[in-house]
């Protein structure tokens, strides 16, 4: 979207910043400093607490996602979103599998991204956690006994996926509940001591900004 965004701010001559992404905390801290500055006013008191919010959700959340093992499949723009914002709650990125290359390749939390389908997608998955795609992934997740969670292209099979907030403080918010519920209801129990006694530290920081 750069083009589009460089060819509309010259038209209505307004700063123009390319977020690679607002899912996630500092990415929306970024967001909202940048408007809170072009406008000249305070970042308002509702947006405030929605920050509160998601820094509470992370806390709650961090017990069941650290140390987890994610396989993901889906588009180059929300492989990159949603993987960076997990792999900042703790979460391996063990398996990623897309449909075609992109420069946002270059730059994800995991050892690997392969080009390929579902079929290689299950191939990878078989020792996670947790699996996300779109709806065709569900018999691959009953095949190897996996949580699943839908995201992407095409979602036939649940109501409301069109009206789901996926960005802001609340979008992320959101989604940290949606992925800890689902390991809670598969028995997953919060991952002991070893990821705490290294990701603990990061943790407190930011609450201790919020």
């Amino acid at each position: 979207m750069r083009p589009a965004a460089e060819w509309l701010g010259s038209h209505i001559h307004a700063p123009v910043r390319v977020f690679d992404r607002l899912l996630g905390l500092g990415v929306n801290d970024a967001f909202m400093a940048f408007l809170a500055e072009y406008s000249g006013q305070p970042v308002p008191l509702k947006y405030r607490r929605q920050r509160s919010q998601l820094v509470d959700a992370m806390l709650d959340g961090h017990f069941y996602t650290g140390g987890s093992r994610l396989a993901i499949g889906a588009e180059p723009d929300l492989l990159h979103n949603v993987a960076h914002f997990l792999s900042e709650l703790g979460f391996e990125i063990a398996a990623a599998v897309t449909t075609t290359d992109s420069p946002l390749l270059a730059d994800l939390p995991c050892a690997e991204v392969l080009i390929g389908d579902l079929e290689d997608l299950e191939a990878q998955a078989k020792d996670c956690d947790l699996l996300i795609t779109h709806a065709h992934g569900r018999q691959m997740a009953a095949r190897l006994h996996l949580p699943f969670l839908r995201m992407g292209l095409p979602i036939f099979d649940r109501l409301g996926a069109a009206h789901r907030l996926a960005v802001g403080y609340r979008g992320s918010r959101d989604l940290i509940f949606e992925v800890a519920n689902l390991l809670i209801a598969n028995g997953h129990e919060p991952e002991p001591d070893e990821w705490r006694q290294t990701h603990a530290p990061e943790a407190s920081a930011a609450i201790a900004i919020a």
